[in-house]
Parts: structure tokens; sequence; C-alpha cells
């Protein structure tokens, strides 16, 4: 990869049709990076819910993918990773916007140091409730049957499950919701590597954690609340880029 390129880190915009104003920072970020020495990650959650590539009548979809489209036209480059609010984006997104869909969790090389990216949720083990549910609905089986339903009902269910999702994170603890400690401390050692990243928490941080005698580091990205943010990394370093 080339030494000066920089690469860009999104995640939890839950974009949403009575979010305009967060949707018109998305573009802005999207201008700003549209430049062949910029590689845009987003890990997860660019939607509050996305319910199918074939949802074209969708107003997010005509907004978003040719602004997605101009970026890699301009020359960056871009890689997408389902989160659980969009895990219903696949190939057919990213072939309209020339972007790359990305395994989870992902290892690739930055400026020489291998960092594991993922949206996160899959770590939340604690979570016993949300992980039965993730994988009912991350089944071959269940997607299936999901994605034959006319779009519109997908979409009233899709809207139902987020207020259920909401309303079962209220007797819970922000600990139990919270990535292991465990669990990503194996992620460290079975990809061998020094960084992660991911999002999915809302709990933006910078971690440096002992494992095995070495100091490793976690980026938690932040989620799209009043203001939008991009944890960017190049040959100088990192830091957190903020958009209004």
């Amino acid at each position: 990869m080339k030494p000066n390129i920089n690469f860009i880190f999104i995640a939890d915009l839950h974009l949403s049709l009575s979010a305009t104003a967060k949707t018109n920072i998305f573009l802005r970020l999207l201008e700003r990076y549209a430049a062949p020495s910029n590689h845009l990650f987003i890990l997860g959650d660019l939607f509050d819910y996305w319910v199918g590539d074939d949802d074209i009548n969708n107003p997010l979809f005509s907004t978003v993918v040719p602004a997605l489209r101009a970026l890699t036209d301009a020359g960056a480059k871009l890689s997408l990773m389902q989160g659980n609010r969009d895990f219903l984006m696949g190939e057919q997104f990213a072939e309209l916007t020339h972007g790359e869909m990305l395994s989870d969790p992902y290892l690739i090389e930055i400026h020489g140091e291998k960092t594991l990216l993922s949206h996160g949720d899959q770590w939340c083990t604690e979570d016993t409730e949300y992980q039965a549910i993730r994988s009912i609905v991350r089944s071959n089986q269940w997607i299936d049957d999901f994605v034959k339903l006319p779009i519109n009902e997908r979409n009233n269910r899709a809207q139902s499950y987020r207020e259920k999702s909401d309303a079962s994170k209220v007797n819970k603890t922000a600990e139990i919701m919270d990535v292991s400690i465990q669990t990503v401390d194996k992620a460290f050692e079975t990809y061998n590597c020094r960084r992660i990243i991911h999002g999915h928490t809302h709990r933006h941080a910078h971690h440096k954690q002992l494992v095995n005698e070495q100091t490793l580091e976690r980026f938690v990205l932040a989620d799209w609340r009043t203001r939008g943010q991009a944890l960017v990394i190049n040959e100088s370093g990192y830091l957190d880029q903020f958009f209004d």
C-alpha cells in the first residue's frame, strides 16, 4: 500500500430519513475525502436499518449511493462492512458504489501495523440475549425468508425490530452491552495483531490493554449524534476528524 495513504474509519452513523442534517454531514465528509490518497472504511451501521439492496426507491439509496460512487470515481478507495442494523447491505450495494465488502472481522496492514477491523457486536458476548437474536437473524434461512417479503413489509418489520431493540436496552447495563475484554483479548491472540478498530458500542475511546505482556491498542469509533467523527490514520499517526 502507498505509504502516504490516509485510512479513514467511521461507523454507527445510523442514517435515516428523519436525520437529514446527519446525512448532509456525511455527504460533506465524502466530498472532503474524494481523492486518490484516501481509503474510507465504513465499519457497519451506516444506516439505521437497511432492508435490502433492492430498496432502490428509498430516498437514502438515491442520495447515498451516488455520493459514494462520486468518492470512488475521484480515486478514493471504499471498504464496507455490515453492522447489526444494515447486515442486509451486500455485494449489489458494493458494486454500485465501486466499493469492497469486507468480512467481519477483517485483518489489514496499515503502515506496517497489523490491524483487525470489526463492527464489534459479535464481541459483546456477555449480552446473551442479543447474541441469541443475532444468531437467528444472521442465518441464511432467516435472511432468505425476509428478503422475499414485499419491501413495505420489510420496512415495517425493520422499524418494529428497531423499537423492540431500543426497549430491550432499558434494563441492560452499559457493561453488558459493551464488548467483552476477554473476547477482545482472544481476537488479539487469534489474529496476532497489535491494533483493533471497531464500532457498535457507541463508547468512543482509545484503549491500551496488556495482552501476553504486550501493550496493544483498541480504537472504538464514535457514533454520530450531534456531529460526525472519523478516525484518520496515516504515516504520521492518528487523529480524530470532526464534521459539523
